[in-house]
C-alpha cells in the first residue's frame, strides 16, 4: 500500500524524536548529580510549604514546584528526577518544530531547527540536568512561538496566551530578562511597524509576574555582594560562551552553521535573520558582557538562552537545501546528537559542564548492597567527602533505613571507613586496625569506602593449646551472610568463615574438624590444616600453619561442606573440632561434648 505524505511526515517526524529521546535516556543511568542537583531534590523532598520555605533566595518557584509533585509522583531516585528533564526537553522539541515552521515557513527547516536545538552539546547536558533550565529550554520556544502567533493575527487570548508563558519564564528563573530581550529582537526585525502592539502582552505580563518581581527587590543588593569576577576579554567570553554551548562536536557545528548562513545569504531567503542572529549571538551578548558587574549574567550557565539562537544560525539555510542533502545533514546532526553516548560513565566530563561532583551514584548502590544489619560509617575527619545534605538524600535513596554514623572506632562489628588513601588521619585508620581486619573495599578515590571487620566473637573461647575461636559466619555462594534458622537443599554447599587468634604462640600445627552430626551419624565433614583467606584483596592469605601464626591478630578460614545427593530430610548440628594432626587427638575447651567437640549451631536440610 502506498504511504502518503501525512503518513510520511508522521515517519520522519516519530523516528527524529525518538533519535532525540534514546540520545537522552541512554545517558541517565552514567551521571553523578552534583551538589546543586541534590540541594534541588532534597529541598523539595518534604512537604509542598516546605518547599517553599526552603527555596533559595535567587531562585523563582515554578520548577520547584513542578519537581515537588514529581518526586511525590515517581520517588527520588537520580534516574527519575533526571527523567524529568528529558521530558520536558521532548516537550521543547515538539515546540521547537512549531516555532521553526512559524518562523521559516519551510518543513525541512523546521526540522533542521529541532534537529540542530537537540544536537548541542549544552542542550544535551541541560535536557538531563535537574535544574530550573531544562524548562527555560522549553518555555523560551514556547513563548517566542506564541509571540510571533500574537503578532501575526492580535487578539487578547493571544495576548493573554504570551503574557503567560513570559511570566512563566519568570517564575522559572531570572536569566528570562535576557530571553525577553532576544524575543524582543526577533519582533523589532520581523514586526518593526507594529512594536507598540507589545502593550498588552507586556503589561499582563507584568502583572502576572509583579509578586515575583517584588519578592525578588532585595535581591539586586545580595547580588551586587557576590559580583566582580574578572571577565576575559570580550572575544574570549564569546569564543568561550559559545564553544560550550556548541559542546562535544563545537567545530563540526560551527562549520555547518556557517555554511548555513552562507548559502542561506547566497540564496537570498529570509534575510531577516541575518540581523536576528546579529542581535540574539552578538549585540545581547556585548551588552551583557557590559552589564556584567550590575546582573553577573555573562556565563555559559546564564547564556542558556543563546542555544536557540545557534540552532537558528545551523537551520537558516537547512530548508532551501536540495532535499538529499538536507537528508544527509540530518542524518548527520543525529549521529552527533548520540555522540556522548559512546563516552562511558560521566559523558560530559571532558567539557567540565556542572560543577565537579563525588561519584555517590556509583558508589553507593554497591556498598548498600553489600550492607548488613549492624554496619556503621566512619567518615575521616580529613574527608572532603560532601556536605551533610548530599550524603542524607543518597542514604534515603539507596538504603532501607539510614546508617548509623560514628565519629571513632567502636565495637561495631563492621565499619565502612570512608577516605581517601593516602590523605587521612592515620591515627584514626591505626586505631580502628587494631580491633578490625581490613576487608572488602568500593569506589574510586575520591569516595573510597573501606570495609573493616571484627570478629563475631570478640572474647572468644579459648583452646588448651593457646588458640581462640571467635565465632563462625555461614554465608551463601555470594558470600552474603545468611541468618538462622539454616535451611539447605540436599547437595547444596555450607560455606563457614571462621575466626581465629592466639592467646599465646604454638609450637605445633594443628588441624580444624567441621562436622555435620545428628543421632543418625555424620553426613558432612571439613578436615584438615585451616584454609585461611585475606579479606582484602590486595594481600595475601595468612600462613595456614598455626606455628606461625602471631598474637595481637586475627587469623580467617573459609571451608565449604558439601550435602550428599540425594539424601533425607532431618535437622543437624554443625560441630567443631581442633585436633593434633599426627595422633588425632581432639583438645578441650569449655562447651565440648564427651567427643570433645563444640556445638555451633543447627542446620537443617529439606528433602523429598
Amino acid at each position: 500500500m502506498p504511504v502518503s505524505a501525512k503518513q510520511r511526515k508522521l515517519l520522519i517526524a516519530t523516528l527524529i524524536l525518538l533519535a532525540i529521546a534514546i540520545s537522552r535516556m541512554l545517558l541517565l543511568n552514567r551521571l553523578e548529580m552534583n551538589h546543586d542537583e541534590v540541594w534541588h531534590v532534597w529541598q523539595t523532598s518534604g512537604s509542598f510549604d516546605d518547599a517553599m520555605r526552603w527555596l533559595p533566595y535567587d531562585w523563582p518557584p515554578l520548577y520547584f514546584v513542578i519537581l515537588w509533585g514529581w518526586q511525590k509522583l515517581v520517588g527520588m531516585h537520580p534516574i527519575m528526577m533526571r527523567l524529568l528533564s528529558v521530558l520536558i526537553f521532548m516537550l521543547a522539541s515538539a515546540l521547537t518544530y512549531r516555532l521553526g515552521r512559524r518562523m521559516f515557513h519551510n518543513e525541512n527547516a523546521a526540522w533542521g531547527l529541532t534537529l540542530a536545538y537537540a544536537t548541542l552539546g549544552y542542550t544535551i547536558f541541560l535536557s538531563t540536568y535537574v535544574r530550573a533550565y531544562v524548562l527555560m529550554l522549553l518555555l523560551l520556544p514556547l513563548a517566542l512561538y506564541l509571540v510571533l502567533r500574537y503578532f501575526d493575527r492580535p487578539s487578547p487570548l493571544r495576548a493573554v496566551l504570551v503574557a503567560l508563558a513570559m511570566a512563566a519564564m519568570f517564575y522559572t528563573n531570572l536569566t528570562a530578562v535576557v530571553a525577553f530581550a532576544a524575543i524582543g529582537a526577533v519582533m523589532l526585525v520581523f514586526y518593526p511597524r507594529n512594536i507598540w502592539r507589545w502593550w498588552l502582552p507586556g503589561m499582563l505580563a507584568l502583572v502576572f509576574a509583579l509578586p515575583e518581581i517584588l519578592s525578588k527587590v532585595e535581591l539586586a543588593g545580595r547580588r551586587n555582594a557576590g559580583l566582580g569576577d574578572v571577565l576575559p576579554p570580550l572575544p574570549q567570553g564569546l569564543i568561550d560562551i559559545v564553544l560550550t554551548h556548541l559542546g562535544h562536536a563545537a567545530p563540526v557545528l560551527l562549520i555547518l552553521g556557517v555554511c548555513s548562513i552562507a548559502y542561506a545569504l547566497w540564496r537570498r531567503q529570509n534575510l531577516k535573520m541575518g540581523l536576528i542572529l546579529i542581535l540574539w549571538l552578538l549585540v545581547i551578548p556585548v551588552l551583557l558582557y557590559t552589564l556584567d558587574s550590575v546582573i553577573g549574567f555573562f556565563t555559559p550557565q546564564y547564556a542558556w538562552w543563546i542555544t536557540l539562537g545557534l540552532a537558528m544560525a545551523l537551520a537558516w539555510g537547512f530548508g532551501y537545501l536540495p532535499k538529499l542533502v538536507s537528508v544527509i545533514l540530518g542524518v548527520l546532526l543525529i549521529v552527533i546528537m548520540l555522540i556522548p553516548m559512546s563516552k562511558g560513565n560521566q559523558p560530559y566530563e571532558e567539557l567540565k559542564y556542572g560543577i565537579p561532583t563525588l561519584p555517590f551514584e556509583q558508589t553507593f548502590p554497591v556498598v548498600a548492597d553489600a550492607w548488613q544489619d549492624g554496619d556503621v560509617i566512619l567518615i575521616d575527619p580529613e574527608c572532603d567527602c560532601g556536605d551533610h545534605y548530599v550524603w542524607d538524600y543518597f542514604q534515603e535513596v539507596y538504603f532501607e533505613y539510614p546508617p548509623h554514623h560514628i565519629s571513632q572506632p567502636d565495637d561495631s562489628r563492621r565499619i565502612w571507613y570512608v577516605h581517601r588513601p593516602d590523605a587521612n588521619d592515620v591515627a584514626l585508620e591505626s586505631t580502628l586496625e587494631e580491633t578490625h581486619l581490613r576487608s572488602k573495599y568500593i569506589g574510586p578515590w575520591q569516595l573510597f569506602f573501606q570495609l573493616y571487620e571484627a570478629p563475631p566473637d570478640p572474647i572468644g573461647i579459648a583452646f588448651e593449646n593457646g588458640l581462640r575461636f571467635h565465632g563462625l559466619e555461614v554465608l551463601d555462594q555470594n558470600d552474603a551472610p545468611m541468618v538462622q534458622p539454616l535451611v539447605y537443599r540436599e547437595g547444596e554447599t555450607v560455606n563457614v568463615r571462621l575466626w581465629w587468634s592466639l592467646d599465646q604462640t604454638i609450637d605445633a600445627d594443628y588441624s580444624i574438624t567441621l562436622q555435620l552430626l545428628n543421632e543418625h551419624g555424620l553426613i558432612a565433614q571439613s578436615d584438615g590444616a585451616p584454609q585461611t583467606i585475606s579479606l582484602y584483596v590486595g594481600s595475601d592469605a595468612p600462613p595456614s600453619g598455626t606455628s606461625q601464626w602471631q598474637t595481637g591478630q586475627y587469623y580467617v578460614e573459609q571451608r565449604a561442606l558439601t550435602l550428599p545427593y540425594p539424601t533425607n530430610r532431618a535437622e543437624y548440628i554443625l560441630y567443631l573440632g581442633v585436633y593434633q594432626w599426627w595422633d588425632g587427638v581432639r583438645l578441650t575447651t569449655e562447651g565440648t561434648n564427651a567427643d570433645d567437640l563444640l556445638p555451633l549451631l543447627p542446620v537443617a536440610i529439606m528433602a523429598w
